[in-house]
């Protein structure tokens, strides 16, 4: 279990909404370390949230009828490789928050509201990763990209020229070019 101080940025005193004159933003900078489970890289597929960075939490808080709204954004920095070029490409993930803290939570639909504070390391872990880009990850400069991107492995040509002139054709289905069909 981590120290209670060590996190203490990603639990809001709900004391602060009880005030005559209520403090509702929290604006704080967490290290990415602070979300992750024990020595697991946060991550999604090929693309990574470095421990040592920082994320931006900007949120405002509302009391309603049986809990806490929270409402803001979250922004984090992603690095991942060019899958053309295997450079590293970095990338800013913003997070929009629009959530709900309740005492009984219900599953997927709302976090654990505590007696004295919120805690907002689920819902800070969560908003990050579902915000990470999926799939094919590219470098934003196309032409250099191209530039330096390795050699096809087998034939030393370049796989993107390859696929646009279609030279580097496999023997095996060479049999298949002669077909022609006829429409009916």
């Amino acid at each position: 279990m981590r120290d209670l101080g060590s996190y203490s940025e990603l639990r809001f005193p709900l004391e602060r909404l009880q005030r005559s004159d209520p403090v509702r933003i929290w604006n704080v900078e967490v290290q990415i370390a602070l979300l992750q489970d024990l020595d697991t890289p946060l991550q999604v597929g090929d693309v990574v949230l470095s421990p040592e960075e920082l994320a931006l939490v900007e949120l405002v808080f509302d009391q309603v009828h049986g809990g806490v709204t929270v409402n803001g954004k979250i922004t984090v920095q992603w690095h991942a490789d060019c899958s053309r070029c295997l450079r590293q490409v970095d990338g800013l993930a913003v997070a929009e928050i629009e959530e709900l803290y309740e005492e009984s939570p219900r599953e997927g639909e709302s976090y654990r509201l505590d007696e004295e504070f919120i805690d907002l390391e689920p819902m800070v872990r969560d908003a990050v990763l579902l915000e990470l880009p999926v799939g094919v990850i590219r470098c934003s400069a196309v032409e250099e990209c191209a530039e330096a991107a390795p050699a096809y492995p087998i034939s030393g040509v370049d796989f993107d020229e390859t696929q646009k002139t279609n030279e580097l054709k496999d023997p095996r289905w060479a049999a298949l070019d002669d077909l022609t069909f006829e429409d009916e």
